[in-house]
């Protein structure tokens, strides 16, 4: 059976440069970025042509040996003492059980049909309209290609470059050391209570 693959849509190797992102055969500069968002879908990934038409003929053939195979047990129940009777016995039961197991093939097949996967699309709107598309069945790397690519449009930092390649899931590319925290900041240490009652009586403020 054929089976659809993920590489039909969007680039599946890319590089992250000092200030643009070459996807495939797109250069987007950073700064010319406007949107990123990463999005659920599902696809059938058996869903062909071609296994759709090759249910079609197992099923029409169960359908056509089932129903000489009861002709020729009926033949066979008409003449049961000739010698043409018996030949329909055995040629019903054969037919018969050919048509059960093409049956049970046709149905598998229209199972397989019918099942759906998750994938996920990353996908990248410029500023001038475009709408480029990242497509693999992993989230974690679609994520990471995005933080180290919003890390370079909050901070304009020119020195996070690397590539990526979704058929092989690897992406070589690394944020600076302390760059998740963004611009949270670092609580600070907790003063005694019996200094803060000397401080200030009054109520607590945490910035």
């Amino acid at each position: 059976m054929d089976r659809q693959t993920l590489d039909m849509e969007g680039a599946r190797q890319g590089e992250v440069s000092a200030a643009s992102l070459q996807m495939g055969d797109d250069t987007i500069a950073i700064r010319r970025i406007a949107t990123m968002s990463v999005e659920r879908h599902e696809f059938a990934p058996w869903d062909t042509p071609r296994n759709r038409k090759t249910q079609g003929v197992y099923a029409t053939l169960c359908v056509s040996l089932l129903f000489f195979g009861l002709l020729g047990l009926g033949w066979w129940a008409l003449r049961p003492g000739q010698g043409d009777g018996v030949i329909g016995l055995f040629a019903g039961i054969g037919m018969l059980f050919l048509g059960v197991l093409l049956g049970i093939r046709a149905a598998m097949i229209a199972v397989m049909l019918k099942k759906r996967e998750p994938y996920y699309r990353l996908m990248i709107g410029t500023s001038d309209a475009r709408q480029i598309p990242l497509v693999d069945n992993n989230r974690d790397v679609l994520v990471k290609i995005r933080d180290v690519v919003r890390h370079k449009m909050d901070t304009g930092d020119t020195t996070v470059t690397g590539d990526f390649d979704l058929n092989l899931d690897s992406v070589n590319l690394r944020l600076p050391k302390g760059a998740a925290l963004g611009a949270a900041v670092a609580a600070p240490a907790p003063v005694p209570a019996a200094q803060e009652d000397d401080v200030f009586d009054g109520p607590k403020i945490t910035f």
